[in-house]
């Protein structure tokens, strides 16, 4: 596995020069080795498809999550239960990175870090949309980041409507963002330029905090963390044109860009059909790199599946990115290391969801099998 400690040795001082210095790394790296060596076996994961809920109870309580099992499920085995001690779990991990993080690294963290208040806001603003109480809302917080669920618990005990939620949040805090956005939300009638405000305001703040990496770790943390945002552009422009929206639409709820630049982005947005903007995205230099090409190269030749099957390939491309940044790049102390365990670590939890919520409501083990997060060369 890529994280065996054998992977952590001093290397050539050629390799280090464009890394941030090792000393920065010397906290956090025995970390992540030790939280890495606690990721459950991928054969071991899948098999847990056959299992009911009581079998993968038991299994837990010799996992990483026991602790999180054991206060928040009690002798209740229960999918809501269990999907809140993962999220404990995440979160107890993630704060224990940063308190192990030097400066720079634990300024990204924290740009990072804002995805889940981005995400916990979203579930706000959509549960808040269909009238749901405040308790059915707060089980679906994740308990981590500003927006918490004792912050949301807050927010919702004063406010009635999205409105009053964006107006009760700080400037800093996304605040100004949505509430500059709030008015053409207002005249839609819909979230969705609210969740493009966070989106936009989140990886901007991230690309921000990877300039400020040394060369190599920049490339790096562009690579795993860009490719989140490449992917993102590439669903809404696949997502717009299924609705065959205006093109000057679809530009406007665009997020920064990664390695997928403008020019390959408007490109694509002026393809007649959803295949051939697939196909001019594989074509693009900016999409030279290995992962792309694959994950291109898969959406082509499925070009003609549900809108909602060429998203979960897409979904995949963290994944594979961590993958193959953590094999080029095993010789040396890097920020790919902490960056690829988090992606790791997200996609064994959203795994262990789907299995658990699959046997809740009785889905066939093949159907929950093909919908696990699995890196593309696995054989099941």
């Amino acid at each position: 596995m890529p994280f065996e400690s054998g992977f952590f040795k001093e290397n050539e001082k050629k390799g280090l020069r464009n890394l941030i210095k090792p000393t920065q790394y010397s906290t956090i790296m025995p970390r992540v080795a030790l939280e890495s060596l606690k990721l459950i076996d991928l054969d071991v994961l899948v098999r847990l498809t056959g299992q009911n809920l009581e079998g993968i109870f038991l299994f837990l309580l010799n996992t990483a999550y026991k602790e999180e099992i054991v206060s928040t499920c009690g002798d209740k085995v229960e999918p809501g239960l269990l999907e809140d001690a993962f999220f404990q779990n995440y979160a107890k991990m993630f704060i224990r990175l940063l308190k192990n993080s030097s400066k720079y690294i634990k300024s990204l963290l924290m740009s990072v870090l804002h995805k889940f208040d981005a995400l916990n806001l979203k579930t706000m603003f959509r549960m808040v949309q269909a009238g749901m109480n405040t308790d059915d809302i707060l089980k679906h917080i994740i308990p981590l980041g500003m927006y918490d669920r004792k912050k949301c618990q807050t927010l919702l005990s004063e406010v009635n409507s999205i409105s009053d939620i964006v107006s009760s949040l700080r400037e800093q805090d996304f605040g100004f963002t949505l509430k500059e956005t709030l008015n053409t939300q207002k005249i839609i009638g819909d979230i969705s330029p609210l969740e493009a405000a966070l989106n936009k305001e989140l990886f901007t703040g991230i690309l921000k905090e990877i300039k400020n990496l040394k060369k190599r770790d920049k490339e790096i943390a562009t690579n795993i963390l860009g490719i989140e945002i490449d992917v993102l552009n590439v669903m809404i422009i696949l997502k717009y044109k299924a609705l065959m929206t205006d093109h000057e639409n679809i530009k406007e709820n665009l997020m920064p860009v990664a390695l997928i630049d403008e020019k390959i982005l408007e490109s694509a947005i002026k393809k007649p059909d959803i295949k051939s903007t697939l196909q001019c995205f594989l074509r693009s230099a900016g999409t030279k790199h290995h992962v792309y090409q694959t994950i291109f190269a898969k959406l082509v030749n499925e070009s003609d599946s549900p809108l909602s099957r060429l998203e979960f390939i897409l979904g995949k491309a963290p994944l594979e990115m961590s993958f193959f940044e953590l094999k080029k790049n095993m010789r040396y102390y890097n920020i790919g290391y902490i960056l690829a365990f988090l992606n790791m670590k997200w996609v064994e939890i959203k795994n262990l969801r789907c299995i658990v919520n699959g046997i809740a409501r009785n889905i066939d083990k093949n159907q929950t099998l093909d919908l696990l997060i699995l890196p593309e060369n696995y054989k099941i």
